[in-house]
């Protein structure tokens, strides 16, 4: 893919910062997240997300640049080759050096279906893409009481899978509370 130096990455306030690249399958909630880290609204939940959208904050002294994705789609919705390259562009809008892929997880549900999807998807980054990569489980507080252990647990196999590829890492948000900041905090 070429990169032209429209798209290329250019930190506005100049310095150092921290990128954090949201993926994931269509409704998972990354653009409601890339609000709740910036703590504003910066992205257009509700609206498909069709090409790359990079916003920058701080947080915490920490300069961000989130980069929301388009997402794929299980049943055939989304343009696959549209989303694989918009995912690989994410890579150019993300600051050189320091990012993190988060990838964004629904509570409701997790199937090998979901698995095959992140893995072919995540694909195109290449092998390393998972080393750089933590699980961001949306939607928390429909886990009702239940640790997020038990939910992964109980989802089997093909989340746990996804999850040792991360390293195990993974941070649990709940989308309606986003003046509970200390969420962002404890994420970052």
């Amino acid at each position: 893919m070429a990169v032209s130096t429209e798209t290329a990455y250019v930190d506005p306030e100049g310095g150092s910062l921290m990128g954090l690249v949201l993926l994931g399958r269509r409704h998972a909630g990354k653009s409601s997240v890339g609000d709740l880290i910036l703590g504003r609204s910066e992205f257009e939940p509700g609206k498909k997300t069709t090409r790359c959208v990079r916003r920058f904050g701080w947080v915490d002294g920490v300069r961000l640049a989130v980069v929301d994705t388009p997402g794929w789609s299980l049943f055939g919705l989304a343009d696959t080759r549209l989303v694989k390259q918009e995912i690989l562009r994410s890579v150019i809008l993300a600051p050189p050096g320091y990012h993190i892929f988060l990838l964004v997880v629904p509570v409701d549900s997790f199937s090998k279906r979901d698995a095959r999807a992140m893995e072919k998807y995540l694909g195109v980054l290449g092998d390393m893409v998972w080393s750089h990569t933590l699980v961001l489980f949306t939607w928390g507080d429909e886990l009702r009481g239940r640790s997020i252990e038990m939910h992964i647990q109980k989802n089997g196999e093909p989340l746990q899978e996804i999850l040792r590829k991360c390293g195990h890492g993974y941070h649990v948000v709940s989308n309606k509370c986003p003046e509970d900041f200390t969420q962002v905090t404890e994420l970052l």
